[in-house]
């Protein structure tokens, strides 16, 4: 009989070990990846509807057929570049009806012969991406990570940030930032945000003041939106930073109102969300179905069930991954096989904005969360 060493028991008990822990992964579901949860950019919230009767439909009835319509037009801009609107697809309220997954109702006020309403509509993803395939339209379905909006008003030789007045940032603070392909959140202007980052910054940034900003607000981009006021006239500048601070995406705009204040900066905000959705769609646009996407293999460098399990989960939130296969699974890596809708550089982006982290490697890339992230917002 063979005798062991203490060598080869210590080897097999820690192959031993190793094989109980792989189980209790998939025990567990940690050795299962899905694909994307629901995407939020299928999302259109905020859609108002009002109607009377007609024939046989209620006035409930046509509220919700044209709020459908509505919200899928909505829904195809978002997710499409306005020199591509006017090729958009225009489908009839029984085709917008039918790609409806569920909706929400607020603000719902009904009579014998009036109804008014807002509503928020979820749209099914694959035969939103059918429509636009078919229609031969390159469009993105990937969410920002929410922005640091930083409102900076100039009147004159004056500016002003976080002082009051600054009714440029009160318009933003009042428009509902957490929608769209780019949500935004404006900094409450509290001593430590100052401490981070004040006016003299705005007007010159550097790659530490806006780190220091940045580090604040779960490591997002930096806005600096500037708006220049003379009369009723405002010119926009928008200036997208990285966390990181690299040269900054900039583009700019300007409104006319003669309504009065609130709505002169209102309509500068609207302005100025659209500009920023612009430049993250020329970022993210996806290839259409006639073009595919791509594989790729990556490694996950793991030491506990957590680890994978924070990569899992931040997976699950990537719309662009269409499947996540699990190849291997050891004691010290998790290797998967990724189908996307993209090339890599997309991916990249896509998974940065969950805080995950694709870098070369050998033989595989490596796929890591951001040390330094939270758990993703849900």
């Amino acid at each position: 009989m063979r005798e062991h060493s203490a060598s080869d028991l210590h080897r097999a008990l820690w192959m031993a070990c190793g094989a109980v822990l792989i189980a209790l992964w998939l025990a567990l579901g940690f050795g299962q990846a899905s694909a994307a949860t629901f995407p939020p950019a299928f999302v259109m919230a905020g859609v108002p509807v009002e109607a009377t009767p007609q024939g046989t439909l209620s006035a409930r009835e046509v509220a919700r057929g044209r709020g459908a319509v509505e919200g899928l037009h909505r829904l195809l801009q978002r997710l499409t570049l306005p020199a591509d609107w006017s090729r958009l697809p225009n489908p009839d309220t029984q085709t917008a009806i039918d790609l409806i997954v569920d909706m929400e109702v607020t603000d719902e006020h009904s009579s014998a012969a009036h109804y008014v309403a807002t509503y928020t509509f979820r749209f099914n993803p694959k035969g939103v991406r059918q429509l636009l395939d078919t229609a031969g339209i390159t469009y993105t379905e990937l969410s920002s990570k929410p922005v640091i909006m930083v409102p900076v008003l100039k009147l004159g030789s004056e500016s002003h940030l976080w002082d009051d007045p600054n009714p440029w940032r009160d318009a933003w603070n009042a428009t509902a930032g957490q929608k769209g392909l780019v949500p935004w959140l404006v900094p409450a202007g509290d001593i430590a945000d100052v401490a981070a980052f004040d006016l003299p910054d705005a007007l010159q940034p550097t790659a530490a003041r806006l780190q220091s900003l940045s580090h604040h607000y779960d490591d997002g981009d930096v806005v600096i939106a500037t708006a220049s006021r003379s009369g009723t006239h405002l010119d926009i500048t928008i200036a997208r930073y990285a966390a990181g601070g690299e040269r900054p995406q900039v583009a700019s705009t300007a409104v006319d109102g003669g309504a009065g204040d609130a709505s002169l900066y209102q309509a500068g905000v609207t302005a100025a969300a659209q500009l920023l959705e612009n430049q993250w769609k020329g970022e993210s646009l996806s290839p259409t179905a006639s073009t595919g996407g791509d594989t790729i293999e990556v490694s996950v460098p793991v030491s506990s069930p957590a680890d994978w399990g924070s990569v899992q989960d931040r997976l699950t939130r990537v719309p662009t991954v269409r499947t996540v296969n699990v190849e291997l699974m050891t004691r010290s890596e998790v290797r998967l096989k990724l189908t996307t809708s993209g090339d890599q550089s997309l991916l990249k982006i896509a998974l940065a904005q969950q805080d995950l982290v694709l870098a070369a490697g050998q033989p595989y890339a490596t796929l890591s969360a951001r040390a330094s992230a939270v758990a993703p917002a849900q």
